[in-house]
């Protein structure tokens, strides 16, 4: 008696392995997604890190008008831009700088999606006060930036005062939410 040998796969094998393929793929890609659109949101922190050095350099000549409005001319007005970054801007009355994103190239994010730095100076090893008020008086230190998306929490628990934008959490660097 003849015995013949089993060649190749049979149905429920080839099966199991396309379903734990689409499983894996289910799971894969929406964190494959967030994880580009993380990437692009983190190019405009990089972009805004001239305006912050910006910032830093005004709060010891406290003239935090001419700063913002020299930051905020370049481009065409945008202060900074990108592909990915629709503008940069420096708030001349509170040095707050904010990130405004472009939806089209970052990914599924609202429409105009920011991300806002706010600036506090450290006066105390943990007090943070406003650098607008800090300007107005004789008081120094260093200065300290909040990061605000959606959320504030890490902002919050580390004392300081942030605005709020409207960047979702999930896309936003740690910092920022």
């Amino acid at each position: 008696m003849k015995r013949s040998l089993q060649k190749g796969f049979t149905l429920i094998e080839l099966m199991i392995v396309v379903a734990i393929i689409g499983i894996l793929a289910a799971v894969a890609l929406p964190a494959y997604q967030d994880y580009t659109v993380r990437t692009r949101v983190t190019e405009g922190l990089t972009l805004a890190a001239g305006a912050k050095a910006m910032v830093n350099e005004v709060a010891t000549v406290r003239d935090l008008e001419v700063a913002a409005k020299t930051w905020n001319d370049q481009q065409d007005g945008r202060g900074a831009a990108s592909k990915y970054v629709n503008k940069v801007e420096i708030d001349d009355a509170e040095g707050i700088i904010t990130i405004t994103y472009n939806k089209d190239n970052v990914g599924p994010i609202p429409t105009d999606a920011t991300l806002v730095l706010t600036p506090s100076v450290n006066l105390s090893g943990s007090n943070f006060t406003k650098l607008s008020e800090v300007l107005i008086g004789s008081e120094s230190g260093s200065i300290d930036w909040a990061c605000g998306s959606v959320t504030t929490a890490t902002a919050d628990a580390r004392g300081m005062e942030v605005n709020v934008g409207t960047l979702p959490a999930k896309y936003a660097p740690a910092e920022c939410r």
